[in-house]
């Protein structure tokens, strides 16, 4: 029970984080539970990028929502719990959705210009490294406290070493993420996305 209120607590305290995070949980479950035409709608829902280049715009946007495999969603969501909650806490929830969305938009843009045409994409590491680079933009113009400068720095080094040292990693989503990140991080500083 006590686990029960506490989730409770965390959804009314966060709820844009909580239900982004409900919303890849389903999407999760939707694309692996056999008892739903999984194949079909992972398929239709994954980055593709000749598919994108064949007028499927769509693809740039249902990526954020779609995981390859249970370890996916669960280091996206550890780390999105993370630098989520710190972030919801600071700015208004329309300026979260905007970061949120917009950066994993534009890490789905830099992979369909980068990657080669065959290229599959899904996952919402780049939504997630656009509130890492919102940080990192933030921590670069000293307007985080000590503390959490010292904690979000360590998240992001890890997150940064995590991309160029593990396989099958979107790393044209990552870097194209926490550029966009880091000018919202400026926008949040000037006030803009406050």
């Amino acid at each position: 029970m006590k686990v029960i209120n506490e989730v409770i607590y965390l959804m009314k305290r966060f709820p844009v984080v909580s239900t982004i995070l409900i919303i890849n949980l389903v999407v999760y479950l939707i694309t692996t539970i056999s008892i739903f035409p999984n194949r079909t709608l992972f398929q239709l829902l994954a980055g593709v990028n000749i598919l994108i280049s064949q007028g499927e715009w769509w693809r740039l946007f249902t990526p954020i929502f779609v995981h390859g495999d249970f370890y996916h969603l669960f280091y996206n969501a550890l780390i999105f719990i993370f630098a989520g909650y710190q972030l919801e806490q600071l700015i208004k929830k329309i300026s979260f959705l905007f970061i949120y969305f917009s950066s994993g938009i534009f890490a789905n843009i830099v992979t369909f210009i980068l990657a080669p045409p065959i290229y599959v994409h899904v996952g919402a590491s780049g939504a997630i490294f656009g509130l890492l680079g919102t940080f990192a933009g933030l921590i670069y113009l000293k307007k985080l406290p000590r503390y959490q400068t010292h904690l979000v720095s360590i998240i992001l080094i890890f997150s940064i070493v995590f991309t160029f040292f593990t396989p099958n990693v979107n790393i044209y989503a990552h870097i194209g993420g926490l550029i966009w990140g880091i000018l919202c991080g400026y926008l949040v500083a000037e006030r803009k996305l406050r």
